[in-house]
């Protein structure tokens, strides 16, 4: 729950006996029996205090409700429905039984009621009239595009029968006597024609199989010749292979015979030799 404690607006003498209005309640009681303590307020919904003293209390603006002012033609119409009524009611007086305010004849006497019934039928003819016109507008439509579609039948029609008269003339203006014989004649011709394509066709047949013959004989002899020359090189590379072997002998050799040689000259030029000492006149006769 929410409290919400108003203070009082002057502290409570107790010498003088005097307390003011309560903060809480607006009632004159000490502060510590204020009845408010565990009441809700109506505004602010908080507990504690009135609303009568709530600060939280909105005050609410009155709206000014707005004058409407009717127009001329509004006044002008307002008049004629008072006046219609005015006619109808006392037509309804001027009868001996208009005492009878209330009673279903009254109503059925009414002209307003007569006319409203006259036109709630008038206008359930007028849409029914409508719909028939409608649908019959639709049916008129679809005639419509029939015919036209008729008419288009119909001129193609025409056409085409103009188009076969006209070719059956041309047939008929191109048509003439035809020679039996020389139809003979040409397909002699053809025959013999067609036997001499036949004859060629076989020697050709038959030269196709005797290349064909050729040609495998020879295959078979090349084929014979590659694996003799497979051979062949199988045995130059085995020989090849083992010259290899023989030469990195022989090259291992040569270094080992120049390793030696290398190191009997380093031996000899370190040794003196005076066997091979000569005499030099160039530089006074002496030895060196």
């Amino acid at each position: 729950m929410e409290y919400s404690f108003r203070p009082q607006w002057r502290p409570w003498n107790v010498q003088s006996g005097y307390s003011p209005a309560c903060g809480r309640c607006g009632k004159f009681h000490k502060h510590y029996i204020c009845n408010s303590i565990n009441q809700r307020c109506f505004s602010c919904g908080k507990f504690g205090h009135y609303s009568s003293k709530c600060f939280s209390k909105v005050t609410k603006d009155r709206k000014s409700t707005p004058v409407h002012v009717k127009s001329r033609k509004q006044k002008e119409r307002d008049i004629a429905r008072m006046n219609s009524y005015i006619e109808r009611k006392n037509i309804i007086r001027a009868l001996p039984f208009s005492g009878m305010r209330h009673s279903a004849f009254v109503q059925y006497l009414d002209i307003a009621n007569v006319l409203k019934t006259e036109l709630k039928s008038v206008k359930q003819k007028i849409s029914k009239e409508r719909n028939t016109n409608l649908e019959q507008q639709k049916c008129i439509e679809d005639l419509k595009l029939q015919l036209k579609n008729q008419q288009i039948i119909e001129s193609e029609r025409d056409q085409f029968k103009q188009e076969l008269e006209n070719i059956q003339q041309q047939k008929e203006e191109s048509a003439s006597p035809v020679d039996v014989q020389e139809y003979v004649h040409q397909i002699q011709k053809l025959q013999h024609s067609l036997e001499e394509e036949k004859k060629c066709v076989k020697l050709v047949h038959e030269l196709f199989a005797l290349r064909c013959s050729e040609f495998s004989d020879e295959k078979q002899n090349l084929e014979n010749e590659k694996q003799a020359l497979e051979k062949e090189k199988a045995d130059l590379c085995s020989k090849v292979h083992f010259q290899a072997d023989s030469i990195s002998q022989l090259t291992f050799e040569l270094q080992d015979l120049n390793h030696e040689y290398h190191l009997v000259s380093r031996q000899n030029q370190q040794r003196p030799n005076n066997n091979n000492r000569r005499y030099n006149n160039r530089r006074g006769g002496r030895f060196r």
